[in-house]
This record gives structure tokens, sequence and C-alpha cells, in this order.
């Protein structure tokens, strides 16, 4: 075997390994999900420390996720239409956000624990889990907290992603 043919599996195979190690739920029909709740909450601290709101927005549900993938089973339905839903829940999410980017942007933390909670809405096709928690240590102070931006947390297909942000 010649050296390109050597660099070509080696190459092949470190993206195998990468791939392997990714935290990422790929079969899940939510884009940007990821295989437990905790790697989700890494992914949030992570987004949080670089201050990256585009980051913090694709943990979270889409709007078209929503209106396609949950929407349809969801009670709701049948008592108010998804755009007011969709109107209320899009603005408050991105107003969380930018309040969790102004006081905890920047900061080292790390996950001490989280917890789905008790009340957990199940569906055909996906659960909800509500009332989560998310307890933090700051890396420089060892300071212990919740972190008080989450509360439902959407299981579909493997993977997990953040129903919304909360202020």
């Amino acid at each position: 075997m010649g050296r390109g043919s050597l660099r070509r599996t080696a190459l092949l195979l470190l993206v195998s390994a990468l791939a392997a190690c990714s935290d990422l739920a790929e079969a899940s029909p939510l884009a940007n999900a990821y295989k437990s709740p905790e790697a989700l909450a890494e992914a949030v601290l992570v987004a949080l420390s670089e201050r990256d709101d585009v980051a913090l927005r694709e943990l979270m549900i889409t709007r078209e996720e929503y209106e396609t993938l949950l929407w349809p089973s969801m009670p709701d339905r049948e008592h108010m239409p998804f755009d007011f839903v969709w109107s209320v829940t899009g603005p408050r999410s991105r107003k969380a956000r930018g309040e969790a980017l102004d006081r905890f942007g920047g900061l080292p933390m790390e996950l001490v624990s989280i917890e789905l909670g008790d009340e957990v809405e199940r569906y055909d096709d996906f659960a909800l889990h509500k009332g989560a928690t998310m307890k933090v240590r700051r890396g420089d102070t060892g300071e212990e907290g919740r972190l008080p931006m989450i509360d439902v947390l959407v299981e579909m297909g493997g993977g997990w992603k953040f129903m919304n942000y909360v202020e």
C-alpha cells in the first residue's frame, strides 16, 4: 500500500472516529439534536461561554420543527392557531436567550446535573419533559446554582432539544 493510500485510510479512520464521538443524534428528525439531556446541557454551557446566540438558537426547536413535527399531535391545536402560539414562544425565547447571554455569557461553567422533572407528556413520536432544571458550577468561583433558562425538553427519535427558553 502506498503512502497516499495510507494517508487516505488514516484520514477516513479519523473522520469515522470523530463522527462516532459526536454528541449529535444523527437519526433524530430534529436538526442539531443531542443524544442525551446531558450532552444538550453541555452544548448550552459552551454556547454561553462563547457568547454564541446562534448556537443557543440551534439548540431549541425551530418554528418548522414545532409546526410540522410537534404541533399536529398537541391538544392545543384544537383551541388556538399555531401562528399565535409561535408569536408568543418565539419572542419570549429570543428575549430569554439575550438575558442569559447578558447574565452568563463568557462565564466558565460546568454541568453538575440536569434533572428532567416529574411531568412527562408522551405523544406517539415524541415526549415533552416539563420542569427540567440544570445545576451548574462556576469554574472561577466554585459557586453552584440553577441555570434558569430552561424548563421543557423535547425527546424525539433519540434526540434532545429545548422546547423554548424561559425568562
